[in-house]
């Protein structure tokens, strides 16, 4: 099943990569939350395929389809994490496919295809680059980067964002603000990041995302300091690279 979810995962990232943008439209009238041709052409290949391997598993997708359950199997899937870059042609996007069962991520995968990078982890069995074992940073986080999303999608957060930003910028070795959410969440896991985090997410930003960056030996909070529980619903999020990074962090923002 999971050599099987990561071959659809690679075959979708090679579409991203060849794309040629025809057509871009906003999301609910929102010049910020912009999709192409290609976010829904890959959604579609992903509910297809992904279900001919699990053909009893509900579909959670950013796009369109919203057929989700949370009692057995379900998958959750971002078809292109990253679309502004996508579009502007910065070349840091990623397709995010989850799997859960009974609400929680048993396997995860992420592919950039731009770097031919493939992340991926099952429940238990630790997390992996390529083919190779990833772990989070032992770098205490004031010399680390905290890498950070903006929430753009939600106007009432960005006061607040970039009030954290600057706390983040003081307690760290620098700041970044990459524009892929899933991107960021990887970046945790091997190491790049000793923080991520973003006042609101959805499902297809960290269902799989978190499943890495805890098999490969880091933490995933909400920022009222709580564990994940409901993968179905928007949230915040910290994502540290082990208890002692999430607690400075969390005691540099109070």
């Amino acid at each position: 099943m999971l050599k099987q979810i990561k071959d659809v995962v690679r075959k979708c990232g090679g579409i991203i990569k060849d794309a040629h943008i025809n057509h871009i439209e906003s999301k609910n009238d929102d010049m910020r939350n912009l999709v192409t041709e290609y976010d829904g052409k890959i959604e579609k290949i992903l509910k297809q395929e992904l279900l001919d391997i699990v053909p009893e598993a509900g579909f959670l997708g950013e796009e369109q389809e919203k057929n989700f359950k949370d009692k057995g199997y379900c998958f959750i899937c971002d078809p292109i994490d990253g679309t502004t870059n996508f579009i502007k042609g910065l070349k840091h996007s990623a397709v995010s496919v989850a799997l859960l069962y009974d609400g929680q991520p048993i396997i995860g995968v992420i592919y950039d295809p731009y770097l031919d990078e493939m992340f991926w982890a099952e429940k238990g069995k630790g997390a992996f680059l390529n083919e190779n074992v990833i772990h989070t940073t032992n770098i205490p986080l004031q010399n680390s980067l905290i890498v950070f999303g903006t929430s753009p999608y939600n106007k009432s957060l960005h006061g607040k964002t970039w009030n954290l930003a600057e706390k983040s910028f003081n307690m760290a070795l620098d700041v970044r603000r990459n524009g892929a959410a899933v991107l960021d969440l990887t970046g945790v896991a091997v190491g790049r990041f000793g923080v991520y985090w973003e006042l609101e997410t959805l499902p297809w930003d960290y269902a799989a995302g978190s499943l890495i960056v805890t098999e490969a030996g880091g933490e995933i909070r909400n920022f009222n300091n709580q564990k994940f529980e409901n993968y179905f619903q928007s949230s915040s999020i910290i994502a540290a690279a082990s208890q002692e990074h999430l607690d400075y962090f969390i005691r540099k923002i109070s």
